[in-house]
C-alpha cells in the first residue's frame, strides 16, 4: 500500500523523471480543496518530485498534474486523500492512517508517447 510518513520519500526534480523507463505509481496527493502534490514511486521506493529545488510541485487540477506527466510511462495513477477530522476536533493523532487511496483515469492516456525516453 501506499506509505504515508513522508520523511521515507526522497526528493526528485520533475527534469530528472525521464530517468525511468516506466512509473510503477503516479500518486496525486490532495492537499487542500484543488491543490494536488504529485509523488511517484519506482521499484517500491517512493519519491516527492520537485518543480525546482526546494519548491513541491503543486497544481490546482487532477489534470494539470496528468498534463506533465505525458512524456513518461505510467504503470497506474492514484489520486489519494487523508483527513485532518481527528486533529480538528482534539482527537490525538495515531499511526493508523485514514487514506483514500483511489487509482483514476489518465486523462491523457491516448496521447502519451509510446517510446521510450
Amino acid at each position: 500500500m501506499y506509505n504515508t510518513n513522508h520523511n521515507s520519500k526522497q526528493p526528485i526534480l520533475l527534469s530528472e523523471l525521464s530517468r525511468f523507463l516506466v512509473i510503477d505509481k503516479a500518486i496525486l496527493e490532495s492537499l487542500d480543496q484543488a491543490l494536488y502534490r504529485l509523488v511517484i514511486e519506482v521499484d517500491q521506493q517512493q519519491y516527492y518530485v520537485l518543480e525546482k529545488k526546494g519548491k513541491s510541485l503543486t497544481r490546482r487540477s487532477v489534470v494539470a498534474i496528468q498534463e506533465l506527466l505525458t512524456p513518461f510511462t505510467i504503470a497506474n495513477m492514484y489520486l489519494s486523500h487523508q483527513s485532518p477530522y481527528d486533529e480538528m476536533i482534539g482527537h490525538e493523532v495515531n499511526s493508523n492512517s485514514n487514506e483514500m487511496l483511489v487509482q483514476i483515469g489518465d486523462y491523457f492516456e491516448n496521447t502519451r508517447d509510446a517510446t521510450v525516453h
